[in-house]
């Protein structure tokens, strides 16, 4: 009815944020990077906000068992607005790396709480339409780009109303959302204001007495560990985090960072030690301390119900391999899309020097096909019940988008370069909603953990997209970099003054032509990138084979 309409459209308006925001940002990233000169670090403008997403997916699936997916929901708005501010305003490269931080940990969880709850307001046979709604939002927010590009060219520094935007539009969805969802667990957002005017009534002396006993942090000790799984999320969170710093610095670009240094070998081994590490431990450990905490404190505190207790990354997520099988496709090919997100931008802007406006509207066929694809695929769904082919063309899509993009040069024309920049955004478009729905076709709804491995599936999915985002646009950057320094250094010596730092400010300022020798050197490095991308499709491919052929129930059924 009516109320599940508006329930609906601001959840739509709370995942454009993120979509607007994600897209948004690749059009002035040439502007921001010029503005502070740290272009080696321009990735990061991008993947600070995957990795933390990526990190929050797990984590926000359990913090809405906990608040109650309204409160969440509140929270990751909000959350979402401050960083949005904090970017809006920085004054350097690394305060505004540190605004999408904090966007990426709040924005995850409106991305993944609202697939949450989409999820569960309606049976199964209409799941896939709902989600196909959700999915509206990446239509709309495929005009962005356009935007982003109109916005940074609006003055000096106009890339900053591109951050600014996201404030009013957040703060709408927040209105609609608390004053129509209830999901019995929290108040209206009236009576929580109320309630923190009137905290000079709490009594304070009880709370401060609280704190110093001994119970309290037993019952704290518990929850982080038995509630949060804060030792998984830790360990995996700081495998990733040192992985992606190595390959960040290990092209040579900052002092005593290379790929044969101590420090950049140790953290190449370290990262991926403790990201298995963090996976075993939820696979075979997490319910012995779960039973050890419960026999040793019991008695002493409330233990939380089992219904909530489980592990932020389930065991089927690795033993059974149809849901591994589909995570790694969607990874993979997010992976690629990440490269691509980045470097079709910068294939535009560096090579044709064009302005970041042109460039978007150059962009646009990618996020046209994404978006198209994503409600074709919801169509096909909801009226098939089956996913698995969906699948199989995500994948076969992706290769060939990635392998025609590898074409694009200098002398390319326009109908190449419209035709190879959308085909290269189906695979996306085909992966977004099916690899969720097929990882949670696996579990048993007859399991009395049930709830709490649907809420870690659909989390640890959102997850693995978000890493392939993350970790594409990094080492397409770091493919790129190492390609120019490379060809400078045997091909250009002349130009062996330039910095990766510095490279887009020179370019714009000694702009000699597409077909110069300097402009051919510049298309030969982001084509590598995209034979990159072009080598991950071929995963995807082999694992597709291996996905769930269980359908979902359609409407007629």
């Amino acid at each position: 009815g009516f109320k599940l309409a508006i329930i609906q459209f601001s959840l739509n308006l709370a995942v454009f944020v993120i979509a607007m925001d994600i897209c948004i940002v690749a059009a002035p990233l040439e502007s921001i990077s010029e503005q502070f000169a740290k272009y080696s670090l321009s990735s990061w403008i991008m993947s600070a906000y995957s990795l933390s997403s990526a990190m929050g997916c797990t984590l926000w699936s359990r913090i809405s068992v906990k608040l109650g997916k309204k409160m969440s929901i509140i929270v990751a708005i909000l959350g979402f607005e401050l960083g949005s501010l904090i970017t809006a305003t920085a004054t350097n490269m690394y305060m505004l790396i540190v605004g999408r931080v904090i966007q990426g940990c709040f924005g995850s969880g409106l991305n993944t709480v609202s697939f949450i709850i989409s999820s569960t307001l309606v049976p199964e046979e209409k799941r896939a339409f709902l989600l196909s709604l959700l999915s509206i939002s990446f239509s709309v927010g495929s005009v962005t780009p356009i935007l982003g590009g109109a916005l940074s060219e609006a003055y000096k520094e106009g890339w900053r109303l591109c951050f600014y935007i996201n404030l009013p539009i957040g703060f709408l969805a927040l209105t609609l959302f608390q004053s129509v969802y209830d999901d019995g667990v929290c108040p209206p957002l009236l009576t929580i204001g109320k309630k923190i005017v009137q905290v000079h009534k709490y009594k304070f002396k009880s709370f401060f007495k609280a704190i110093t006993t001994r119970k309290t942090y037993i019952k704290l000790l518990v929850e982080l560990l038995v509630s949060f799984d804060m030792i998984n999320f830790i360990l995996v969170s700081t495998g990733f985090i040192l992985f992606l710093l190595a390959v960040t610095f290990a092209g040579g670009f900052q002092k005593n960072w290379h790929w044969y240094e101590r420090n950049c070998i140790a953290l190449l081994i370290v990262g991926p030690i403790l990201l298995v590490s963090g996976i075993l431990y939820d696979c075979f450990y997490y319910f012995k301390v779960v039973d050890y905490l419960r026999k040793k404190y019991g008695d002493r505190i409330e233990f939380p119900p089992k219904s909530t207790i489980g592990p932020l990354m389930t065991e089927k997520l690795f033993l059974n391999f149809k849901i591994v099988s589909v995570n790694i496709v969607a990874c993979f090919v997010c992976l690629s899309n990440g490269c691509q997100s980045v470097y079709l931008i910068q294939y535009f802007q560096l090579l044709f020097n064009y302005s970041p406006l042109i460039a978007s509207v150059n962009f646009m066929p990618s996020m046209l096909s994404i978006s198209s694809f994503v409600l074709f695929s919801g169509f096909l769904i909801s009226k098939t019940g089956r996913v698995k082919p969906l699948i199989y063309l995500a994948a076969a899509t992706g290769l060939l988008g990635n392998g025609l993009l590898t074409l694009l040069k200098d002398t390319s024309n326009e109908a190449e370069k419209l035709i190879f920049v959308f085909i290269g955004g189906i695979g996306f478009g085909f992966i977004a909603q099916s690899s969720l729905l097929s990882a949670q076709r696996e579990l048993d709804s007859e399991d009395p953990r049930y709830r709490m491995d649907f809420i870690s599936i659909t989390g640890c999915n959102a997850f693995s997209k978000q890493v392939g985002l993350c970790i594409g646009s990094v080492v397409s950057t770091m493919v790129f970099n190492t390609s120019v320094m490379n060809k400078i250094n045997s091909d250009l010596p002349e130009y062996s003054y330039l910095k990766p730092d510095t490279l887009i400010a020179f370019r714009r300022k000694n702009f000699d032509g597409r077909h110069s020798v300097f402009s051919k050197m510049l298309s030969s490095c982001i084509q590598n990138v995209f034979y990159f991308a072009t080598g991950a499709s071929v995963i995807p491919l082999f694992f597709c084979w291996f996905a769930s052929n269980k359908k979902i129930m359609t409407k007629k059924q």
